[in-house]
């Protein structure tokens, strides 16, 4: 025989389910021979269906469990793997341990076993191998190693051997085992290893619990939350709650599944939150959710919003948990108008006098505050659940120094596998004085498991459960707790499958929230390390809030940017993340990438180059807006030389979707040349909106027109000046001429006869 583990080979399907917890033993009867060899006991029946052998299987298990009714089915995974093609497939196998695999005193062993058959040939008759292990199982962890990939050894008996007939393509073949009482004498009660084997390779694995006579009775608590799971938008959509709380819906599963149990319940705010904020038009379905939540009587506790995981914070440095700070963005006051049932009537009318007409007042709609919002009702205790139960030395301290509605220190939510304690269970516990609640690790992986299976796996998976309480019951000194932690996927019946199984337990009676707080506590020691990795991505998440933060200032309520953005953190250090770390990459990767694209969204549109040839111009640039808010920004021009007078500050309002013209006046002052303009946006307070641009403006001013006019004036002046002087000296010289003249006439009178004498003389005379 070959046992395979999962994912050993393309298209095998190894199934680990289990479905109930077998009880009993006592000593054998006398005479009684426990062999090896196959031992047929009991009767078997073999079921060939098609489209109708599962619904056998599901039938028969019924019958021997607890019967409830619910309502919903399993959600479908995310990305659920590809199915096998008819060429690679092989057979599956599933073996379901009837009554949650408790076998009682004294009982026989009941089984099913399906086989199916995904391949495009014929399944020949075999005959199927049920072996049940000689020893019991001691530990958790040897019955995690059996499961995940144990190999049964020759301490091991073949305790049936039934047939299956022929299985056509596409069909399944489902088997009904039983081994009488006194195959199974001999053995003391316990938790054993038990498989089935068909066609010599394919196994499924499961256990059973052999029932002592009188069972020890033990209190235990299960949690389960009540999530939407992870996400990177802090709040629903209407569409996404329609989805969620439909008859297919995750959170209606889930209330289903809880409905009727003692189940306690950790609520995230966020969803209900979501509900309320769309008032009268929250999907119907969503309004029935929440009335049927807060309907239910179920112990509870909040966590916090989003499931935001509270040891990152720690881990990050927080001294402070992160809280939303306002839902008003994501409300209508036309949503409150009062006729819906979600509406919030504004209690206070307007005093007389106020100013405000009577008839208007009668129209004032009060919006829910924060805390109404995200409250949960009937929720008590301050209650701190870490993602994967894990938070170190320090992470405890800061979680039991926030603060809480009683004023007394908030209880911490451990995985036993985060913690060293002594071999004594119990869920009360202390650690260096912080009050904690330790839950079972294996049983809450295999309830876990169960409440996301398939439903018509579901009963095989609860097996398991039945198996890990058997082993944790066993050595207790109190109320234990098992949680199903956070489901990636959850259907109704399974999730009532899972819960039934651990409440159906013989012996258990279940814990309230009230008694596991109130327990003596024992002491243990966080042995869980920081996780890093994710505080370094919640540092980033921060450092991207702190400069939407600033650059929020930009619009007129800067808490349509801050408040969805610290929403949308809480929701993205939710502790769901932590099952699909890709996943959980991929979201902060497209987180960031929209802070980019936010904090970008208002800039400056790239200028052209401009000529200037006049003296004075106004030049005009554009400022974008892709926020859908108007903004108010300041345009602050700086040239690089004094060639040119700017306007330094322009204010400017740019509304939502559009570029807006900014016009800033220039004057040329001297010179012709090239000007950079360096142009930024600032914020009312003074932050840097968008990245510097850089206008080049060319220079060509009238001085130099001015300076040659100038000049020529100052060529003609010359000009004039010395021709003034030219004619001036002419005149002195002629005005010296005639004084010299006149001075000679008075010393020779007869210079005047001769030169009034008409008759001309010759040269030689």
């Amino acid at each position: 025989m070959r046992t395979l583990a999962l994912n050993e080979k393309p298209g095998l399907t190894v199934t680990h389910l289990f479905f109930g917890s077998g009880v009993r033993r006592g000593p054998a009867p006398e005479g009684s021979d426990v062999q090896r060899d196959p031992i047929f006991a009991g009767p078997r029946d073999v079921v060939r269906r098609r489209g109708f052998g599962r619904l056998v299987r599901v039938a028969a298990l019924l019958a021997v469990t607890t019967s409830f009714v619910l309502a919903g089915t399993s959600v479908a995974a995310a990305s659920p793997s590809p199915s096998p093609t008819p060429d690679t497939a092989e057979p599956t196998l599933v073996l379901s341990p009837l009554a949650h695999g408790v076998v009682p005193f004294g009982a026989a062993l009941s089984s099913t076993i399906e086989v199916s058959n995904p391949t495009s040939a014929d399944l020949s008759p075999a005959a199927l191998t049920l072996e049940l292990s000689d020893a019991p199982l001691g530990t958790t962890a040897e019955l995690d190693d059996w499961i995940d990939d144990g190999r049964l050894g020759p301490e091991a008996s073949v305790v049936d051997r039934p047939a299956v007939g022929t299985i056509a393509p596409g069909d399944s073949g489902i088997v009904v085992s039983t081994v009488a009482a006194e195959a199974l004498a001999g053995r003391a009660p316990g938790v054993y290893a038990l498989s089935a084997t068909y066609g010599g390779d394919v196994v499924s694995r499961s256990a059973i619990v052999l029932q002592n006579e009188s069972p020890a009775a033990s209190s235990i608590g299960v949690i389960v939350a009540v999530t939407a799971g992870p996400r990177a938008a802090g709040l629903l959509s209407a569409d996404e709650l329609t989805a969620l709380t439909g008859p297919q819906g995750r959170l209606t599963a889930v209330l289903s599944g809880v409905s009727g149990t003692s189940a306690v319940l950790a609520v995230d705010p966020s969803v209900l939150a979501s509900i309320r904020v769309l008032g009268d038009s929250a999907p119907a379905s969503a309004l029935a959710w929440l009335d049927r939540l807060a309907a239910l009587p179920n112990e509870r506790f909040a966590l916090q919003f989003g499931d935001a995981d509270v040891s990152v914070q720690a881990d990050a440095g927080l001294t402070t948990l992160l809280e939303p700070t306002s839902l008003d963005y994501a409300m209508s006051a036309d949503d409150f108008t009062g006729s819906g049932p979600a509406s919030t009537p504004n209690p206070d009318p307007a005093p007389t006098g106020s100013g405000v007409d009577d008839d208007t007042a009668d129209d004032v709609i009060t919006l829910p505050s924060l805390d109404e919002l995200v409250s949960v009702p009937g929720s008590g205790a301050a209650i701190f659940w870490p993602a994967q139960g894990r938070a170190d030395q320090n992470a405890l301290r800061v979680l039991t120094q926030q603060p809480s509605p009683s004023g007394t220190p908030a209880t911490v939510l451990l995985s036993s596998a985060e913690v060293r304690r002594s071999e004594v269970r119990a869920a009360a516990a202390t650690a260096d004085g912080i009050p904690l609640l330790v839950y079972e690790a294996g049983s809450s992986n295999a309830m876990r498991a169960t409440a996301g299976a398939p439903a018509d796996a579901a009963q095989a998976s609860s097996a398991r459960i039945s198996a890990q309480i058997a082993l944790e019951a066993s050595n207790s000194s109190g109320p234990l707790l098992i949680t199903t932690d956070r489901l990636p996927e959850v259907g109704a019946t399974a999730l009532r499958a899972a819960i039934d199984t651990v409440f159906a337990y013989p012996g258990v009676v279940p814990a309230t929230l009230s008694a596991l707080l109130d327990a003596e506590r024992t002491s243990v020691e966080s042995t869980a390390q920081q996780d890093t990795e994710a505080a370094t991505h919640l540092d980033a998440l921060l450092a991207g809030e702190a400069s939407i933060a600033k650059f929020s200032s930009i619009i007129d309520d800067p808490s349509l940017l801050t408040a969805p953005e610290r929403s949308s953190i809480l929701q993205l250090i939710g502790a769901g993340w932590r099952d699909d770390p890709e996943a959980w990459a991929a979201a902060l990767t497209a987180h960031a990438d929209v802070t980019t694209k936010t904090l970008t969204s208002v800039a400056i549109q790239q200028p052209s180059t401009v000529q200037l040839v006049s003296p004075e111009a106004v030049l005009p640039f554009f400022v974008r807006n892709d926020l859908p808010f108007p903004v108010n920004v300041v345009l602050v021009s700086t040239p690089d030389n004094l060639r040119l007078d700017v306007e330094r500050t322009t204010p400017v309002r740019a509304e939502p979707g559009v570029n807006t013209r900014v016009e800033v006046g220039v004057q040329a002052r001297v010179g012709s040349g090239e000007v950079g303009i360096d142009l930024r946006l600032l914020s009312p307070t003074f932050e840097q909106v968008g990245p510097i641009q850089r206008a080049d403006v060319t220079v060509r001013a009238d001085w130099e027109r001015i300076g040659i006019i100038g000049l020529g004036a100052i060529v003609v002046l010359l000009l004039g000046a010395g021709f003034a002087r030219t004619v001036l000296r002419r005149r002195r010289a002629r005005a010296t001429d005639a004084t010299s003249t006149e001075a000679t006439n008075t010393d020779d009178p007869g210079a005047g006869e001769s030169s009034n004498d008409p008759t001309p003389k010759s040269r030689d005379e």
